[in-house]
């Protein structure tokens, strides 16, 4: 899901670098409009506005010690995205349970 205000399911940093290559590849190829099985059209600006918050789940992680604490600072950096259940999948794949 794109979602440029919802969070989304991304199962670690390489799979956010290759969310973020095909978002690229929408950048570079000039779509205008982008359409998702589960969320509103969108355009390049929300493409955009996702591939920065995938880098920036991405910085998050190497900041943390555990999945709370990544919650915690990507709420705090997004607290108006929906989709939070979308967000505790993100965090336990980024740090799962022993």
């Amino acid at each position: 899901m794109l979602g440029h205000d919802c969070h989304s399911i991304v199962a670690g940093c390489p799979h956010a670098d290759g969310i973020i290559s095909q978002l690229n590849y929408y950048i570079r190829k000039g779509f205008d409009l982008v359409l998702t099985s589960h969320y509103t059209p969108e355009d390049l600006k929300d493409v955009r506005t996702k591939v920065d918050y995938l880098n920036n789940i991405k910085e998050i992680a190497l900041e943390c010690d555990n999945a709370d604490e990544m919650k915690k600072k990507v709420n705090e950096k997004y607290p108006e995205y929906s989709g939070l259940n979308y967000l505790d999948m993100t965090v336990n794949f980024f740090f799962p349970a022993k």
